[in-house]
């Protein structure tokens, strides 16, 4: 979306966009834009990779362009190019999504529609539109791609049988299903003592839902701490079957853990305020390094790390977590099979020019 790669300026770095960018929904994007999306982008996830960035600012005689005070232009070409800091209008909102993508997304009563977008930034989509149904569980979803309803699996390619001609398909990571423990859980909502459990885990309990726990060992040791709610945004089926697979796993006799799955923005409240024992949550992907991927978890587990995150972190996964509160019960990727007149999904680019069929 840029005209160039950043330049170096005396006070860090400047970024102009490409004229005539316009969103799906017709909105002409600007400088104002770029400085609302990088404020958005720090206040969520992108937290992390944003540490490095000062003020960033409007260049009174380019309409287009930026100053962005305190970073290189490597650096602010890296944290610009995550899809966490995607530019959108300053006018988005989540509930009517907008952006420069090949579709348009349009939410629905039963999930959201993707419609070609003739304005993408890169060239609209191939495809006229596609339509996501959210699936009451797992099950219905893989009926619904052996009956031919739908036209992607995830996790399988039938529920009772293969259908006929699926196959399968498999994307990189998009980030890591993990297990929190918080102040409500004493001791054991310690740093390291979700790692401790994870480690624990028999593998097996996971590998249905397309997740390994790295460094599980199955020991059997579970829970110690007292009886607790597993919290799960009640809004993804698939997370709530991870809570009720790792509940069991890590249940003991009198020190139950139970699924209790709550609206998005309740388990947000929680999470956020510390008002919880045990919760099963995503952490997004904030690049493809191991740097990045250090970043996502050091920023999910302690926002105010993610404001001045060390120069020096453990880079493996199960190192770092035992620091932290959090750990990764696996990564979440898009896995499972396709119509055979479905293509490009291992991608998983919907961005891409020549995505389509």
């Amino acid at each position: 979306l840029a005209r160039a790669l950043p330049d170096a300026t005396a006070q860090g770095s400047r970024i102009a966009l490409r004229p005539g960018l316009v969103t799906a929904r017709g909105r002409a994007l600007d400088a104002a834009d770029v400085v609302a999306s990088i404020e958005r982008s720090r206040k969520l996830a992108a937290r992390p990779l944003l540490s490095g960035f000062g003020a960033v600012r409007r260049v009174r005689d380019d309409p287009l362009a930026v100053d962005c005070t305190g970073v290189s232009p490597a650096a602010a070409a890296d944290a610009l190019s995550s899809p966490l800091t995607a530019l959108v209008p300053r006018t988005f909102s989540a509930s009517k999504p907008d952006g420069t993508g090949a579709f348009r997304a349009d939410p629905t009563a039963r999930g959201v529609t993707l419609v070609r977008n003739e304005r993408a930034a890169r060239g609209p989509s191939f495809l006229d539109r596609v339509e996501v149904r959210k699936a009451a569980d797992l099950a219905a979803g893989l009926r619904a791609f052996e009956s031919g309803e739908a036209d992607v699996g995830f996790l399988g390619a039938g529920l009772h049988r293969r259908r006929a001609g699926a196959l399968d398909f498999r994307t990189e990571s998009v980030g890591w299903i993990v297990l929190r423990t918080g102040p409500e859980a004493g001791e054991w909502g310690a740093p390291g003592v979700a790692a401790r459990l994870v480690e624990a885990l028999d593998p097996a309990r996971l590998s249905h839902l397309g997740l390994a726990p790295p460094g599980a060992r199955a020991t059997g040791r579970g829970w110690g701490g007292a009886a607790a709610n597993l919290y799960v945004d009640e809004g993804s089926s698939y997370l709530v079957e991870v809570a009720r697979a790792v509940a069991t796993a890590i249940s003991q006799p009198g020190r139950e853990i139970r699924p209790a799955p709550l609206p998005h923005a309740e388990v947000a409240r929680l999470r956020d305020g510390g008002h919880f024992a045990t919760m099963i949550d995503f952490v997004r992907r904030l690049g493809p390094s191991p740097r990045h991927a250090a970043l996502s978890l050091l920023g999910a587990a302690n926002p105010r790390l993610a404001d001045k995150p060390p120069r020096t972190i453990a880079e493996d996964i199960a190192v770092l977590t035992r620091t932290l509160p959090l750990a990764v019960l696996g990564e979440l990727r898009l896995a499972g099979a396709r119509a055979p007149d479905v293509h490009g999904l291992e991608q998983w680019d919907l961005g891409s020019m020549w995505r389509g069929v």
